[in-house]
């Protein structure tokens, strides 16, 4: 059962997507259609994330983040900004190296977006296990540390295609 939702607004060329509950891999295909979505725009000036109502993240879910704030910065040259309130959270974000890739911050924005619920994706098994597969080789990638954390996990899932 899925506990959580990705919540998505634009106010100008500044993306936004709220995080709310648990954030979890089968989230990933929702997640990589609107980051795809992102990629296709002629402009993006900002991107913010909010984790504020975020009670938990998976490693997929992380490993998308980093490939999205690699791609806007690649593209856009933009550098995301995640608002996490939550110490442990943060704590994971920063030891897996985000804070090279995006901005942290602990405060909540005192203006709210009007945000709308992106629709969940089904895909097929193999295409999430892809996405979960390309998801950690990002993590893995941003830190050595990162890399000895999942690279058990990534030969598994590679096994299994």
């Amino acid at each position: 059962m899925n506990t959580g939702k990705i919540l998505a607004a634009d106010h100008k060329h500044m993306a936004m997507l709220k995080f709310v509950g648990e954030v979890r891999v089968v989230m990933s295909s929702t997640l990589d259609n609107y980051c795809n979505s992102l990629y296709a725009r002629g402009i993006l000036d900002a991107m913010v994330i909010d984790m504020s109502e975020t009670r938990s993240i998976d490693s997929t879910a992380l490993g998308m983040l980093a490939k999205l704030s690699i791609q806007l910065r690649n593209r856009f040259n933009v550098m995301p900004t995640i608002i996490c309130p939550s110490t442990d959270i943060a704590r994971i974000l920063r030891g897996m190296g985000f804070e090279m890739i995006c901005r942290i911050v602990a405060s909540v924005p005192r203006q709210q977006a009007q945000y709308s619920e992106l629709a969940l994706q089904m895909e097929s098994e193999a295409t999430v296990r892809d996405k979960v597969i390309d998801a950690h080789l990002t993590l893995m990638a941003m830190s050595e540390e990162n890399r000895l954390e999942f690279q058990d996990l990534v030969s598994a899932l590679k096994q299994q295609g």
